[in-house]
């Protein structure tokens, strides 16, 4: 029986441009974590995906979502050799494929969300959410806003993550979204959100 990597994503390493070890950690992560990201970000479909790893980025990793192509800085990943779950945060943009990438903030959000939820290797990478502090907003994308979607999770609206991910899919996000499923705006969240992070310092 096929494994989802041998079935799904295409990552050819044969010049060895990405480490031995890493290589084995993302085939890892793909096989134990892909099904559930697209069971949460594409309605269960399964999307043929491929990794290319890149010598001339200078990011970390990219996604076009429409091609389902991640392509990953050979630069970064040779100081980074345990970061196999920073393809798990791109997967989930694979799974995403928005049409309206709109709001940034939520899109990034969503997608550390899910490395949170999903990755395997978070730990080994040194890797993890960040705790409050009154210099974050919850538009600052990525981590911030990842923690933000879970303690709404936790403390006011379970669910919040899959429903806001599933609206922006159908083409049904709005501001007042928030307020529809928590009877609040998500600026009267984040301070809920800020004030309970306060008492507890």
């Amino acid at each position: 029986m096929a494994t989802l990597a041998e079935e799904y994503l295409t990552f050819d390493n044969s010049e060895g441009l990405i480490d031995a070890k890493l290589y084995d950690m993302i085939i890892d992560c793909f096989n134990k974590s892909y099904k559930a990201i697209c069971d949460f970000y594409n309605f269960g479909e399964l999307r043929k995906t491929s990794i290319v790893p890149a010598p001339d980025y200078d990011g970390v990793a990219a996604t076009y979502s429409h091609e389902a192509k991640v392509i990953m800085s050979t630069k970064y990943y040779a100081n980074h050799k345990l970061d196999a779950d920073s393809l798990t945060h791109e997967w989930v943009h694979v799974a995403q494929n928005y049409d309206n990438y709109n709001p940034g903030w939520l899109t990034e959000g969503l997608a550390d969300y899910g490395r949170e939820k999903f990755g395997i290797y978070n730990k080994e990478a040194g890797w993890s959410l960040p705790k409050y502090n009154e210099k974050q907003n919850y538009t600052d994308a990525y981590r911030v806003t990842a923690a933000f979607l879970i303690w709404v999770e936790d403390n006011v609206c379970p669910n919040i993550a899959k429903t806001m991910n599933d609206k922006i899919k159908r083409g049904e996000y709005k501001d007042e979204c928030w307020k529809e499923l928590t009877g609040k705006t998500v600026e009267e969240l984040w301070q809920m959100y800020a004030d309970a992070n306060k008492a507890t310092a």
